[in-house]
């Protein structure tokens, strides 16, 4: 019977030591040489009639090792469980020596999840900010509307370019009478005013008309690729090839009729209203969870493992890499974060680290449990949202083991509820506003 001794480290750290009766170290040692006996080819020797001290001289090490290995391999997590510790993560495993006719021990330095005692979660003094759509709101996101739907069409023969226009170019760029190919293009296409070529570049085509040219000068930024060329005048011989502006639709019945959903103007303007209210709600529903967060972290101190924050890192910096991907940039192509990245991203990680165990606590104290009806509620709600049938999503979710992590999630949700249930919370005018009438990337 493997004997383990534990020393607790720190809230979240043991050194645990594991001592192997040297009975069992024999047991497994001689059965790796009788395996070897059996399959070792060495020369001078029929396979199977290899004598002990030559498999001795030829693989002690490589037993040592082996036998080392699953030593750790088949005491650590038994040893463990005999031991009633819930394992984090293993900071590291450091074997001694192993020996014939001696006891083989080991030492891990592990991770374990903090002891909380879940107080002071009770009487919490909570503000519910209250927020109503605006008619800017509502205008912002109809204005939003009518320029995704919008049509480019050419320019009026009366007028040159201006701003918002689209256009196509050829743009030839010289200094010193040396052609800079980074500049040259053929065929560029150009939004008036978002100077995505150069700063300040667009202004240069006010005026002109399809199929003019025009030449002029301009002093290359500093943040400008060629290092060498940065502040030198390039000359730039542009074609202006092609002209358009975007027409928008005119706001009524018809352009509600053409989104598909939609028989009149009153009733989409409505369909905003609550999409934006429903933002707004999810925006107060969030700062009373940041709220109940705050409380609890200041009412509880505690300590938590390391790895769990770093990896709460790496789930944030996989999301960055999913929303570059999702913009159609390869973030294969990008550099790895950095350590300096990687820690500014910390403290909110460690945050949101504590916010789990803590409301893990809470829910393990008062018993909060999710059936299986409410798991499936949240399957069908989910499902209705993506446009998929709730088996399909149910599946997806069981194949992907990620089926207890939406029970988990329902389980933090109805720990919320009861905090605010048992909170006294008053409403009030929020402390400062953002709009919601764009809809924006995170949205």
């Amino acid at each position: 019977m493997t004997n383990i001794q534990v020393e607790h480290l720190s809230d979240v750290k043991k050194k645990v030591t594991f001592e192997v009766p040297q009975d069992r170290v024999q047991e497994v040692v001689g059965a790796q040489y009788k395996d070897l006996k059996r399959t070792a080819q060495i020369k001078g020797f029929r396979k199977g009639k290899v004598p002990l001290n030559i498999l001795r001289s030829y693989f002690k090490g490589k037993v040592e090792e082996d036998v080392a290995r699953q030593l750790i391999e088949e005491t650590f997590k038994p040893g463990l469980d005999e031991q009633s510790i819930t394992l984090v993560s293993v900071v590291s495993i450091d074997p001694e020596t192993l020996e014939e006719g001696k006891p083989f021990k080991y030492i891990a330095e592990i991770e374990v999840p903090p002891q909380i005692e879940a107080k002071d979660y009770e009487g919490l003094k909570l503000t519910k900010y209250i927020r109503s759509a605006t008619e800017e709101q509502i205008e912002e996101r109809l204005q939003n509307l009518r320029q995704r739907n919008s049509r480019l069409s050419p320019i009026p023969e009366s007028r040159g370019v201006t701003k918002g226009d689209h256009v196509v170019v050829d743009i030839k760029a010289e200094t010193d009478g040396e052609l800079i190919r980074d500049l040259t293009v053929t065929d560029y296409h150009l939004e008036l005013g978002r100077d995505f070529y150069l700063p300040d570049f667009d202004a240069m085509f006010e005026g002109l008309r399809p199929d003019e040219k025009k030449q002029f000068t301009k002093i290359i930024p500093d943040n400008f690729p060629r290092k060498n060329l940065v502040g030198k005048t390039a000359t730039f011989d542009v074609h202006l090839k092609e002209a358009k502006e975007r027409i928008l639709p005119e706001l009524d019945d018809d352009f509600a009729k053409d989104l598909g959903e939609f028989e009149t103007l009153d009733q989409l303007k409505q369909e905003i209203r609550q999409d934006i209210q429903n933002l707004l709600d999810m925006q107060s529903k969030k700062e009373l969870e940041d709220q109940i967060i705050d409380a609890l972290i200041e009412k509880n101190s505690f300590e938590v493992p390391e790895s769990m924050v770093e990896h709460q890192i790496d789930n944030v910096m996989n999301r960055s890499m999913q929303s570059l991907a999702a913009q159609g940039i390869d973030p294969r192509r990008l550099p790895a974060p950095t350590d300096a990245q990687r820690d500014r991203v910390r403290p909110s990680a460690e945050r949101a680290v504590k916010a789990a165990l803590i409301l893990k606590a809470i829910s393990d104290k008062e018993k909060v449990e999710v059936s299986d009806e409410e798991l499936q509620a949240r399957i069908e709600e989910r499902a209705g949202k993506m446009g998929v049938s709730p088996d399909y999503l149910k599946d997806q979710l069981e194949q992907n083991n990620m089926l207890e992590d939406v029970r988990a999630e329902l389980r933090e949700d109805k720990t919320y509820t009861l905090i605010q249930e048992r909170a006294e919370i008053t409403e009030g005018e929020p402390p400062s506003e953002q709009s919601l009438g764009k809809e924006s990337e995170e949205e």
